[in-house]
């Protein structure tokens, strides 16, 4: 048996799946949430935008991963198998409310960089091209915008996205270009 809290934080993926199936061990379940809860919940509102309604998201994909935790085979990362269904789950969302967007607030895709009281023309910059990041990554394709977020934002492996998305390589290199491509003539439009 493992010593419990102190070392469950140094223990492998693996070995918290193993102990929270196996076991039955609350406190490696509660390990993985608090593992990846951050991570999850970010790609989600930068996806969907804070809200209560992203907040129902991340829950449900923790309570997915519950149920879907006994498939998983271990042929790719724990956090691999994670974004996949935060992935599943969010694109569910989307479909089912495509027509309503009742976000408290707009997903920040980009988060305003700087300090806000400085106020020196760099931190001004920085935050306005946050900001025209923000508002052009909202005018993409949710598909585009899910694999550009995980590239660039997220700084998920190429293969591991090919993996999240059960898409060959070359399509989701390709839908990165087209989304890059897309908010390149978004930000300039007379090109």
């Amino acid at each position: 048996m493992v010593k419990e809290d102190r070392t469950l934080a140094d223990l492998d993926d693996n070995i918290l799946v193993d102990l929270a199936l196996l076991e039955k061990n609350q406190k490696a379940w509660t390990e993985l949430i608090r593992r990846y809860y951050a991570k999850v919940a970010a790609t989600v509102y930068r996806i969907i935008g804070k809200s209560a309604e992203a907040e129902d998201v991340v829950q449900e994909v923790f309570t997915e991963m519950a149920r879907a935790i006994k498939l998983y085979r271990r042929d790719s990362l724990f956090s691999t198998f994670l974004y996949r269904i935060a992935v599943n789950t969010t694109y569910k969302y989307i479909q089912k409310n495509m027509n309503r967007c009742e976000t408290a607030e707009e997903p920040e895709f980009f988060f305003q960089i700087g300090d806000k009281s400085a106020g020196s023309e760099s931190s001004m910059i920085k935050q306005e091209r946050a900001q025209m990041l923000n508002s052009a990554m909202k005018k993409i394709s949710p598909e585009k915008r899910f694999v550009l977020t995980l590239y660039e934002v997220e700084g998920v492996p190429l293969k591991e996205i090919s993996e999240i998305l059960k898409q060959p390589l070359q399509t989701v290199w390709s839908r990165i270009n087209q989304a890059k491509k897309e908010l390149y003539e978004i930000l300039n439009p007379s090109m």
